[in-house]
């Protein structure tokens, strides 16, 4: 067999160019310019360095991984590569995948792009040949989670129903045996169900973060267990709201990060806030896990978004960007100022938030 080096790469290249290879097979990241792309030689299609790290973890017999750039390749590896191809791959590995099943980007939660990787080649749970939906993808869905106390914030064992009957999650102490007690529910006509930011929740690194009406207040919970029970979990809740015809609760956007916030008219000093983009509303609270915010700004089509190019006099410190929100509120102009700070947050998540306020 002879060898393709890393240097020459002909092959490599022309197979890279082809329609469907140009973007990661799982995350569809561009790769054609890419100085790090990689390969599943198993599997016969290309992905960007963060979906190969997840392929890594199958384990060869799934997906056996290969730097494009810097690995040799023999004739009858390239050769498979140009035979089946990301196209090719995606029509056998998700042929059957679900509408309400997200296909995750480069920006989306980490757990959503493991769990999709895992789902479509190790569980192949969207494969051609497969013929039964995955029960939870069908929003039916019971389990044992880690769920925040809302007064002492302790991570207590709760056992978990999606209930059909009431349109609700209903949690209890203990199993379904005898004595269970039913402490909770949340009502799935009206919440919100969000992948919590790592940042904000790192003693507990994968977590479900519920927002629901609970009177006039939304009401935070924080659901914490193994990868793939939270992640079901989400599409679970997903896929139900989208039988009761509720499914305009299904947020694909959303982004949180911490901002500094003044008082109305950029009166009064600057707050560190906990701020959440979520529908048409900013949702702000003093610390990333408290169950209730402290405020939250309505947005319309009818609001206005400037930036500020000279700082107000009462904020000292140097923000990278300061804006100002102007909202019609029900007597009168409210306007909220907002900057963003470097040492909180990630460039991204910053431009992320002012960009998703700014489509609102």
């Amino acid at each position: 067999m002879s060898i393709v080096g890393y240097d020459g790469l002909p092959i490599l290249k022309e197979i890279l160019s082809t329609p469907g290879n140009e973007f990661c097979a799982d995350c569809r990241t561009p790769l054609v310019h890419s100085e790090c792309s990689w390969a599943s030689v198993t599997l016969g299609c290309f992905m960007c360095i963060t979906c190969a790290s997840v392929h890594r973890n199958l384990g060869v017999q799934i997906s056996r991984m290969k730097s494009v750039q810097l690995d040799k390749w023999t004739e009858d590896e390239c050769l498979n590569l140009k035979n089946y191809g990301n196209i090719k791959v995606a029509n056998i590995y998700a042929a059957n995948k679900p509408e309400i099943y997200r296909h995750p980007h480069k920006d989306s939660p980490g757990i959503l792009v493991d769990h999709w990787i895992r789902a479509k080649y190790y569980w192949k749970e969207f494969h051609a040949e497969t013929t039964q939906i995955p029960v939870y993808l069908k929003g039916v869905k019971s389990g044992k989670l880690l769920k925040k106390g809302k007064q002492r914030g302790c991570w207590l064992e709760r056992h978990f129903l999606l209930e059909r009957l009431t349109n609700t999650i209903e949690y209890f102490d203990k199993p379904s045996t005898s004595g269970q007690k039913m402490l909770g529910q949340i009502e799935l006509n009206s919440c919100y169900v969000l992948i919590a930011d790592p940042s904000s929740v790192q003693e507990k690194p994968n977590c479900l973060h519920i927002l629901y009406h609970h009177g006039h207040k939304l009401r935070s919970v924080f659901l914490s267990g193994p990868v793939r029970e939270i992640v079901e979990w989400y599409y679970a809740i997903r896929a139900f709201q989208t039988q009761i015809g509720y499914s305009r609760n299904c947020v694909d956007t959303k982004c949180e990060s911490h901002l500094e916030k003044t008082a109305a008219e950029g009166r009064g000093a600057w707050r560190r806030r906990w701020c959440i983009l979520v529908a048409d509303q900013i949702l702000y609270y003093k610390n990333t896990m408290d169950p209730f915010p402290k405020g939250v700004v309505k947005l319309s089509k009818h609001d206005q978004i400037e930036k500020l190019h000279r700082l107000p006099k009462n904020l000292k410190s140097g923000p990278d960007y300061v804006f100002t929100l102007t909202t019609k509120k029900r007597y009168g102009i409210k306007v909220s100022l907002f900057t963003i700070t470097s040492i909180t947050t990630t460039q991204r998540s910053k431009e992320g938030l002012v960009a998703e306020i700014c489509a609102k």
